[in-house]
């Protein structure tokens, strides 16, 4: 075991002195890896509908699919209409400016339904009367008297287009569930052969935010002090939702580079300590989120994590590739001396942790939720890419940074926190007893 061992650190020194050899060549080669998988980030998309859920094949999803194909989107876009006075002529116009506006603008529109245009059905004798409930905007009291009347003592409008009271009116917004690219391809969907429309591509998540941000602008042209509008429904609530997630997830980024850059300067106190790791997986990160852009997978609820998740874990790697080489650079090891002990020494380590950890990853590969298996596959991934930026271009920046060696007096910094350190471990194996049994205890009641 032991010789095999010798062996693998050997392999990995030799690698090392290829590196330094070959600096140049080596990172040009990973910079252009990197380049072609970064490049899928502009493609990346970030899906929070439910649908995100299930795999592309999932018969649930394609249930769902042919449900919305037959009777439309269920994701409507409500807009909640609360005038100072709902049935009064300048009330009614503006609700009328509001129903047209959106009608004639509101892209990937398939209806919407207010009561500007709900239907009124009366019998009138042994007739069945059915017309719009607006033919023509009231314009006497008794005209407004009489509508107001209609309205509220009819319970197919009651909590539907008003409120109970009459004071609060709706706007219902259906979109289009399919995407018909042009109106002059909009009959190219019906097929001759079958009587039928042919099957489409689902509105896209742009065209969809498309709509949601025109309905937004919309509302806020109309809306005023005594036309107080607000939005709701699962398709604002979807858009809100990504903006969400979008605020956050940059935000704990930016965050996890801060926090894992102070924590670098404080081990190494040195600027390279602290550029090379977070260069290196910020690298990694890219190159993983730019895959999933090539291959299609959106970012959904549940991966959001997976930057701060990359970072936090494809450091270690770097780090220990630098704690060595620093350590031999201050013993007074040449730079490509320093480069090929620091990797040899930690080579084996750092692949058997981010293989281990690679492949624990990818037994969540198999989950029967999309964005689980997602994670599991492009979380490995990563973890594979990290280490190998680690071990292929690590070294071969080392080769090229000129670094000074420190002296005892500028070590001091990183010499405290070995001395830490070492009193913690002179604790641990002092008082071996103790500390399993605290440890036990702890496990126990966690449990």
């Amino acid at each position: 075991m032991t010789t095999v061992r010798k062996r693998l650190e050997n392999g990995f020194e030799v690698l090392a002195l290829g590196l330094y050899r070959f600096r140049w060549l080596s990172v040009a080669t990973i910079i252009a890896l990197a380049a072609v998988l970064s490049s899928g980030v502009a493609k990346l998309e970030l899906d929070t509908s439910n649908e995100a859920f299930l795999h592309k094949d999932d018969p649930t999803l394609e249930r769902y699919s042919a449900f919305k194909e037959q009777f439309g989107r269920d994701d409507l876009i409500i807009l909640s209409v609360r005038p100072d006075i709902l049935f009064s002529h300048p009330t009614l116009a503006k609700l009328k400016a509001l129903h047209e506006d959106l009608s004639e603008n509101v892209p990937h529109l398939n209806d919407i339904t207010s009561m500007i245009n709900a239907r009124s059905t009366h019998g009138e004798g042994d007739v069945l009367v059915v017309e719009d409930l607006l033919r023509s905007l009231p314009r006497t009291p008794e005209e407004l008297s009489e509508l107001k009347t209609r309205v509220l003592s009819n319970p197919l409008y009651i909590n539907s287009l008003v409120d109970s009271s009459g004071s609060i009116t709706t706007m219902i917004i259906e979109l289009d569930a399919y995407s018909f690219p042009d109106e002059e391809n909009a009959l190219a969907g019906f097929d001759d052969k079958e009587g039928g429309l042919k099957s489409n591509e689902l509105l896209s998540a742009d065209q969809t935010l498309l709509a949601v941000n025109t309905v937004k602008d919309i509302v806020s042209q109309h809306q005023a002090a005594d036309f107080q509008i607000e939005t709701a429904g699962m398709g604002m609530v979807v858009e809100e939702l990504k903006g969400a997630l979008k605020y956050d997830m940059s935000l704990f980024l930016r965050l996890a580079v801060l926090s894992i850059g102070i924590c670098l300067f404080l081990i190494f106190r040195r600027i390279t300590g602290v550029i090379l790791p977070l260069f290196i997986v910020a690298l990694a990160l890219l190159s993983t989120l730019g895959l999933m852009g090539h291959m299609g997978v959106p970012l959904t609820i549940p991966s959001v994590i997976l930057p701060s998740f990359l970072l936090a874990v494809g450091v270690g790697a770097a780090v220990h590739v630098l704690t060595m080489f620093y350590r031999y650079l201050d013993r007074g090891h040449l730079h490509r001396d320093a480069i090929r002990d620091a990797l040899g020494h930690s080579g084996l380590a750092i692949v058997m942790t981010s293989l281990t950890t690679a492949v624990g990853l990818s037994s969540f590969a198999g989950a029967e939720l999309a964005p689980v298996a997602h994670l599991g596959i492009f979380a490995s991934f990563g973890v594979l890419l990290s280490l190998l930026y680690t071990i292929i271009l690590l070294p071969a920046l080392l080769a090229i940074i000129p670094i000074k060696s420190r002296n005892a007096k500028e070590d001091a910094g990183e010499a405290l926190f070995e001395r830490l350190l070492d009193a913690v471990a002179d604790f641990s194996t002092r008082h071996a007893r103790v500390a399993t049994v605290v440890t036990l205890l702890i496990v126990v009641v966690s449990v």
